[in-house]
């Protein structure tokens, strides 16, 4: 019950008229898709169709994504895999050949990543300020970054590569070299600006089917994890016949190996073919979007005192408490005297650490990444495809194989859930309020809704959180290189590289 070009039959389902002398909408979208979608949405409601890059897709609209996300019956690695043909990219480096949204991943993510973000937090912040220094470092001039989306790759996958395979794994040259280009790789699959967009999921098909450049790098990963996995089973087999607990590694690759019964994997290359697909996503969109949070930071100059500011005032907030605790302990006796504290919880050499606590507090980053999310995500995206007929709340139908995408200006831009200045940035917008940046909702969906939400955005938060206490800590100014181009900045889509460097004063 499906058209050829992909619409679906119900034909009380309306067609955005074009504008005289195109055959497609195009044009009009590319010029203002803000505009062109608010045209849609005023003289046809919620749903209608539009003809993008030779096919059709119902475009849904607030007030019924809430159905669309929590519909079993509509797959967003599907529609994914229908635009993009990624499937074939990250199909051959797992044995199940599992696709990219495989529940076992979400599992993964679920398991092993969230629950331990506290204690990640740490590597994740030692990494990107030692990345930050040795890459931009202090100057009493102001600092050029030429590529600010490679600084930003190369700063996210150092701190991933310690979460996902460890200290050891993480401190080989060619690992972080392997992290950063495959993610250049999944960059050229899912690039919006393919010339032939039509026709890029076939070509990706054909081509990734054949040849992967993925096979490539998982030979990279299992080279290096091989002797680190050996010498972690040698010490775990030590232990246990002397009798002593075996103090297992905090990243990723431990858990999958303690568990991969649990998660189906099979062998090592598998683990780290696992381990592959969340690289790549977890890498690929967080360095994308740190780069735009340092965008808006140059964009709006006057949040960067703001959020210093704020920094200062938890660090100091923590440092008392932790004094606090020190002096109720030398006190009642507990410890005898301050050197005790030394390597402890309590050390004061820890007092001021961006350590996860210390992030969660600052309410003014949470608004500002939330702010910088929702301005930016507008549009259509969130590309989905029917697997079986899903009837709408209005009485609209979606039959099976219909394609169907999220209209995202109607929740973002949207006044009733955003306020009368929902066109414009603000970004305390949302502090003293109950929306975290990690919490999805109808008025907020860069990560979905609903059971099927993106289970890394905890993860993702946290990183691009990091990344602006980290900044605003060591520069005062953020300058872009060509201030023409701030518009394209604030407003690029996820994969458009804007044309302009960045300049940073330290502080």
């Amino acid at each position: 019950m499906v058209s050829r070009d992909g619409s679906s039959v119900d034909k009380s389902i309306p067609t955005a008229s074009l504008r005289p002398g195109e055959t497609n909408h195009d044009a009009e979208y590319d010029e203002d898709a803000d505009v062109f979608l608010a045209r849609c949405e005023e003289q046809y409601g919620p749903v209608f169709n539009i003809y993008k890059f030779n096919r059709f897709y119902t475009v849904i609209s607030d007030p019924l994504l809430r159905e669309v996300f929590r519909s079993e019956n509509l797959s967003f690695g599907d529609g994914l895999d229908d635009i993009t043909g990624i499937h074939a990219f990250t199909a051959s480096v797992t044995r199940a050949k599992r696709k990219f949204s495989d529940s076992a991943i979400h599992e993964m993510v679920r398991d092993m990543v969230t629950p331990n973000l506290a204690l990640f937090t740490p590597t994740i912040v030692e990494r990107m300020q030692t990345m930050v220094d040795r890459e931009v470092g202090f100057s009493k001039d102001r600092k050029f970054v030429e590529d600010p989306l490679l600084f930003f790759q190369e700063m996210i996958a150092s701190a991933m590569a310690t979460v996902f395979m460890g200290h050891e794994i993480a401190n080989d040259p060619q690992v972080l070299q392997t992290f950063i280009e495959c993610t250049h790789d999944l960059a050229r699959v899912t690039d919006p600006r393919t010339s032939d967009r039509r026709w890029r999921a076939f070509f990706n098909r054909a081509k990734y089917g054949l040849v992967n450049p993925l096979q490539k790098h998982i030979r990279v990963l299992v080279d290096a994890a091989t002797p680190v996995v050996q010498e972690r089973r040698r010490q775990e087999a030590e232990a246990l016949e002397k009798g002593l607990a075996y103090n297992r590694p905090l990243d990723i690759m431990q858990g999958i190996l303690d568990h991969f019964d649990q998660y189906g994997v099979v062998d090592l290359e598998d683990v780290c073919g696992h381990l592959l697909v969340m690289i790549l996503v977890s890498v690929h969109t967080t360095s994308d979007s740190s780069t735009y949070l340092n965008y808006y930071l140059a964009a709006f100059p006057e949040c960067i005192d703001v959020l210093y500011q704020e920094q200062l005032e938890v660090l100091d907030q923590i440092c008392k408490e932790r004094e606090e605790q020190r002096q109720s302990k030398l006190v009642s006796g507990e410890v005898s005297s301050v050197e005790d504290f030394a390597g402890t919880a309590l050390d004061p050499r820890n007092d001021r650490d961006l350590s996860a606590p210390a992030v969660k507090r600052m309410v003014r980053v949470d608004s500002f990444v939330r702010e910088c999310l929702r301005f930016r995500t507008t549009g259509a995206g969130l590309p989905h495809v029917a697997q079986e007929k899903v009837a709408l709340s209005n009485g609209m139908t979606i039959h099976k194989g219909s394609r169907i995408i999220i209209n995202l200006r109607s929740s973002h831009l949207n006044q009733d859930l955003q306020g009368e200045d929902a066109g414009q940035f603000r970004p305390w917008r949302f502090v003293g309020k109950s929306k975290a940046a990690t919490k999805v909702a109808s008025d907020f969906i860069p990560f979905g809704m609903g059971r099927h939400a993106c289970p890394g955005r905890f993860l993702a938060v946290q990183k691009l959180k990091t990344v602006v206490a980290v900044m605003v800590s060591r520069y005062d100014k953020f300058e872009m290189q060509d201030p023409s181009k701030k518009m394209k900045a604030l407003h690029a889509r996820l994969g458009e590289q804007v044309p302009t460097g960045l300049y940073f004063t330290s502080r």
